[in-house]
């Protein structure tokens, strides 16, 4: 059975979630809509979908079954509740929600239907292969888990001029929101729910190229505990000018596993290595391939349209937004 898929927002869409849905088997990209009649049908037209103008009358579409809200997290609440509202499953870019509030409401709204979140880090073989090994024992006990995230992202004026939205912190987003949002998902699913010990949260670039004002969180850094006692680290910056990429760093009693990626874990990505208690130095596990930017998201949306296990839900969506906001409490 195909899945007809209509998609909200044709900014961060286009080089992401659109070309995944025009490529899969078993997936059919029936409409796109935006705020603007010119921009839907240039986009539409390139994907061979339906334009709509208005999250509206996308929502309406009969011949759509599952809508991909991919817009700013301000705008996510009204537009996945519009279309839970029209019977429509929910696919929701991360963050859920601009607040912990507004998420646990679409929760509500979401009863009986699919709602998933668009947390897809987790479908790297790297990642895949990192749990596998969590779960096998293959760490002993967990110890310490420290992760960052450093990236020149809003030092460059070309993601400014697409992404300058993100510097106003109404719209939702922030490198906490985002890339430390992302962090979290991914150091929970592995070792279960993160217990916020203490945090730093700043804007240490009020003003970003071009004179674009800045109120957003550029800056993070927190400590957690988690389940097992293991003692947690996390630190990000999207305004790291020569930043590094993102790294997640697992010790434990029998052993120490490594992830890397050369940026956001949504679209890079991920090696890793290891070495057991008796191995004096790392070696590799998984080595990427020639997996492109779009593998991760699509890998979500074959689980999707084969039932959507293990596919991240709008409960793990409120499990990092609840991290978000200690972090946010604790600074």
């Amino acid at each position: 059975m195909t899945l007809r898929i209509g998609v909200i927002g044709a900014n961060y869409a286009v080089g992401t979630h659109l070309p995944v849905y025009a490529a899969l088997p078993d997936v059919e990209l029936v409409a796109v809509a935006t705020a603007h009649e010119d921009t839907a049908r240039a986009v539409a037209e390139r994907f061979g979908a339906r334009p709509h103008v208005g999250f509206e009358a996308l929502c309406a579409d009969p011949d759509v079954d599952l809508v991909d809200v991919a817009t700013r997290p301000s705008r996510h609440r009204e537009m996945a509740e519009a279309a839970l509202a029209a019977g429509k499953d929910v696919l929701v870019e991360a963050p859920l929600a601009p607040s912990l509030g507004d998420a646990e409401a679409m929760a509500k709204a979401a009863a009986g239907r699919n709602a998933w979140v668009d947390m897809q880090s987790r479908f790297w073989p790297g990642m895949q292969e990192f749990r596998a090994l969590v779960e096998s024992g293959w760490l002993g006990t967990v110890e310490n888990v420290v992760a960052t995230a450093f990236y020149p992202t809003f030092t460059r004026p070309e993601a400014v001029a697409g992404s300058g939205w993100c510097a106003d912190a109404a719209n939702g987003a922030s490198s906490l929101r985002v890339h430390g949002l992302h962090t979290a998902d991914l150091i929970r699913w592995l070792f279960g729910d993160l217990e916020v010990t203490g945090a730093t949260v700043a804007t240490r670039r009020p003003e970003w190229p071009g004179g674009v004002p800045a109120t957003s969180a550029d800056s993070v850094a927190f400590t957690a505990r988690l389940p097992s006692g293991a003692v947690c680290s996390v630190h990000t910056s999207w305004v790291a000018r020569h930043g590094d990429g993102w790294r997640l760093v697992a010790h434990g009693s029998d052993g120490t596993l490594v992830a890397t990626a050369a940026g956001h874990t949504g679209h890079f990505p991920v090696r890793l290595q290891g070495a057991r208690a008796d191995e004096p130095q790392l070696r590799d596990l998984v080595v990427p391939g020639e997996e492109p930017a779009t593998f991760a998201f699509a890998e979500l949306v074959r689980r999707i349209a084969a039932g959507g296990e293990g596919v991240p839900t709008f409960e793990d969506g409120i499990a990092t937004l609840r991290v978000a906001e200690a972090v946010e409490e604790g600074r």
